[in-house]
């Protein structure tokens, strides 16, 4: 069957590749995948799959794969998710269990990248040591040109940018609309454009670090008299809390590794620079010191970090159109986000899955597909700019903060933190995309029906 039309993808992490494979469900959509690096790869450690987004990874076909490298089992029951425990003193205190409606899935990140891999069909065509530069389209033949950092240049109809928080798409888009005003005498407009490209520091850094379970049951054998509780495939997890900072320690790899991040947040810091490397590897000392003072387990669990880094957690700045002609953002190009509602990656998730399903519409052709694109934006832009404020709202939650409340001191009321949390995040587990998938494919077919002449 010949291609109606050819979509490249830039940028082969989660979301650009979870596009890839939804896309790749259309026989009639040609489909190319452009990755800067020499393979595949991700960055970061675990990951979170909350049953919201395990049903777009069922439907495309992925379910079996993932259930098989995962320990635990997804279930709509409501289950344990969290336990939530003040551990900033010498004796820490459970206040809270957070219980979902479905289980929150969790992940090492290269071994989601790598169930990709195996589903993309071989008429999906892959190329590496691509680095996007910029872009040019053609309007009036609906054709986009992508011009890589090695001077060669490619031609599609459709260029999706999942190339990441610095992304050259976004660059490229959001450039070519600030010319656009300028030229139009807008000049207010052209510098908001540029101004938007880049991301801004949220204020919180993240300390991350994976652990080998034996590791840290060697650790607890020859330190019998602390009792240190080894987190395991079946056990509640741990959200270690303290003012301004918080603690998440799960397993992973099917309980082969231990997953570790510890969010230090200032917030008077936000929308500043951050003065240093984005991301760097730091001593376990550094580590420790951050967490002087904390209960002794948590003190035992880092001490078993060898090689931690430190991530200066940014995030794009909202939008009100992912769209320019032919092209659209995707994933963290759009919305990258604070990591502490698990969600970063099922948006990127979600993002693919609507825009592959208009993009493989029967309607779709190459003379709509910016209409089907901003379809795609409007329904989609809003609910990830929601998502981005309610991650850095959780982020609050999880360092004791609820407006009202004195942690410090009013210890029986940390339950109200527990239950801000629920309210904030139930989105995850009792919500579905498809009203959303609904919607988009009802403009669609109602921007193409045939309109009555008067």
């Amino acid at each position: 069957m010949p291609a109606k039309f050819h979509v490249a993808i830039c940028g082969g992490g989660i979301g650009g590749l979870a596009a890839a494979v939804a896309l790749s469900r259309f026989p009639d959509i040609e489909v190319s995948v452009f990755e800067a690096a020499k393979e595949f790869t991700e960055v970061g450690a675990g990951i979170g799959v909350w049953p919201r987004v395990w049903k777009l990874l069922a439907y495309l076909g992925l379910d079996d794969d993932l259930a098989s490298i995962s320990a635990t089992k997804p279930t709509q029951d409501e289950v344990d998710t969290f336990i939530f425990r003040k551990a900033d003193q010498p004796e820490g205190l459970d206040f809270y269990k957070l219980r979902s409606r479905g289980t929150l899935l969790r992940y090492h990140r290269p071994d989601v990248l790598q169930v990709l891999i195996d589903n993309l069909p071989a008429h999906c065509k892959t190329y590496f040591n691509r680095r996007l530069q910029t872009y040019t389209q053609d309007r009036a033949k609906g054709t986009v040109q992508l011009v890589f950092s090695d001077g060669s240049t490619e031609t599609c109809n459709v260029l999706i940018g999942s190339d990441g928080i610095k992304s050259s798409v976004r660059r490229t888009m959001l450039t070519n609309k600030s010319e656009e005003a300028a030229s139009k005498g807008k000049l207010e407009d052209a510098e908001r454009f540029m101004q938007l490209i880049e991301p801004t520091w949220t204020g919180i850094v993240a300390y991350r670090a994976l652990i080998p379970t034996q590791r840290l049951q060697d650790y607890k054998d020859a330190h019998p008299e602390m009792n240190i509780r080894i987190p395991q495939t079946n056990s509640t997890p741990i959200m270690y809390m303290g003012q301004h900072i918080n603690v998440v320690v799960y397993p992973i790899s099917s309980g082969k590794l231990i997953n570790i991040g510890a969010f230090h947040a200032k917030p008077e810091l936000a929308g500043t620079n951050f003065p240093g490397p984005w991301v760097e590897t730091i001593p376990n000392d550094e580590l420790l010191a951050a967490h002087d003072g904390w209960e002794p387990e948590l003190q035992a669990i880092l001490r078993c970090a060898y090689t931690p880094s430190r991530w200066a957690v940014h995030m794009a700045q909202p939008l009100e159109s992912w769209v320019d002609g032919n092209v659209a953002l995707l994933g963290d190009s759009a919305h990258a986000m604070s990591p502490q509602q698990a969600s970063g990656a099922g948006q990127a998730i979600e993002d693919a899955y609507l825009l592959a399903t208009l993009l493989g519409h029967r309607l779709t052709r190459i003379e709509n597909i910016n209409q089907v694109l901003n379809i795609y934006s409007d329904v989609r832009v809003p609910v990830a700019t929601e998502v981005q404020h309610r991650s850095l709202v959780n982020g609050s939650y999880f360092g004791l903060q609820l407006e009202g409340l004195d942690s410090t001191r009013e210890h029986d009321r940390l339950h109200e933190i527990g239950d801000a949390v629920v309210e904030n995040w139930n989105w995850a587990w009792a919500t579905t995309l498809d009203p959303s998938i609904s919607e988009a494919v009802k403009r669609l077919e109602a921007s193409q029906r045939p309109r009555a002449h008067l």
